[in-house]
């Protein structure tokens, strides 16, 4: 008689399969397990033998109980992805599967602590008129914005970081449970990692509830990025302030603003041309200037530390020195693995491996 593994979950297998980007087929080569076998323990028609889900830990770098855990059954449709291009569409589940485990962190440390409240203004309607509205919403005046990630999460985002896959084409988003999550692309530089947190703000404030899907309208999506890209350059760069600040209609004037706006200097050039301090000759010339220099995969001013989440990375450190739960106990409770853990919440790598809690006995000095 065939002996299986009392309480298996069946759905935890596709998202861990999928969270790490492989095909049952995939997994069966890795695993040596039929892939016939992989496909009946997801449709929940068997269960693996201890044997083999111990190997399937092992290959999928998951503990057993994230398998022995209930599917908490989030929503898949709705994230603000770059791009739906039919070749990246393992990269988009991978992604999904990610920000999954992401929500199940941040649910698991919002039942321990007070996270922010949401605070994201709502507004539709001119992309102008929304950057402006959300500025002068959050009375951040009409100056560059300090830490773009620190705003996000004083609006209540919860913010990751990822070290995306290639054809991902960058950072994403969603409002889940009436809480907004953004995931930002781990390889953008300082001035693009910014853009992008713009550019996901700009989602979250406008279109909240008209998310592209996979299947959905692709002029539809093509509108919304340009939306939020519009959005982001209003947002970073307000029409009056940096306008009177671009001494030059020249490459170099934007380059020597870079150090006070932290933005790209591409999309400094196209903002020229929206707020009319650049004519469409000029931000044609200049736009090839910058491709001329080899500016579009590394920009001058590139070496700016990029900003960096840390509500999580603080939330899961406040519950291990002050909360009393031991690195093993928080590890358990979520159902995975460090590295995970660590890579969501933008812990050092080796954190969990690093930290103990001290538990001294007490002592004084005679008197």
């Amino acid at each position: 008689m065939r002996i299986g593994t009392p309480g298996f979950v069946a759905a935890r297998l596709t998202e861990a399969r999928e969270a790490r980007g492989l095909a049952q087929i995939a997994l069966a080569e890795i695993t040596g397990i039929k892939s016939q076998s992989i496909s009946h323990y997801e449709q929940g028609r068997q269960s693996p033998s201890p044997e083999a889900l111990a190997l399937l830990c092992e290959k999928l770098e998951l503990p057993q109980n994230y398998f022995l855990r209930a599917s908490l059954r989030y929503d898949t449709e709705g994230v603000f992805f770059r791009s739906y291009r039919h070749a990246a569409r393992g990269a988009r589940l991978k992604a999904v599967r990610r920000l999954n485990w992401l929500k199940e962190i941040a649910a698991y440390l919002g039942r321990h602590l007070d996270l922010p409240v949401p605070a994201v203004p709502f507004r539709t309607g001119d992309v102008e008129q929304a950057a402006e509205h959300c500025r002068e919403t959050l009375q951040l005046g009409a100056g560059p914005v300090n830490d773009m990630t620190l705003l996000l999460e004083n609006l209540g985002c919860i913010v990751s970081r990822s070290s995306a896959d290639a054809e991902m084409e960058g950072s994403h988003s969603q409002w889940a449970g009436g809480k907004p999550f953004v995931v930002l692309a781990e390889s953008a530089c300082s001035g693009r990692l910014r853009f992008d947190a713009a550019h996901e703000l700009g989602h979250l404030v406008m279109h909240r509830e008209s998310a592209c899907t996979e299947f959905g309208d692709a002029e539809m999506h093509r509108l919304s990025e340009t939306q939020a890209d519009r959005f982001a350059r209003a947002f970073l760069l307000p029409a009056k302030m940096f306008g009177q600040e671009v001494w030059a209609p020249t490459i170099d004037a934007l380059v020597s603003l870079k150090k006070i706006w932290n933005c790209p200097v591409s999309e400094m050039i196209v903002r020229c041309g929206e707020i009319g301090v650049f004519d469409k000759d000029q931000v044609r010339r200049a736009l090839v200037n910058h491709s001329r220099r080899g500016w579009k995969s590394r920009e001058p001013h590139a070496d700016v530390p990029p900003e960096s989440p840390k509500l999580l990375a603080r939330g899961i450190r406040l519950l291990i020195s002050e909360g009393g739960r031991h690195p093993h106990t928080v590890l358990t409770d979520l159902g995975l693995a460090p590295a995970d853990v660590e890579d969501l919440t933008c812990l050092p790598r080796g954190y969990f491996a690093g930290c103990s809690v001290r538990n001294e006995t007490a002592l004084r000095l005679r008197t």
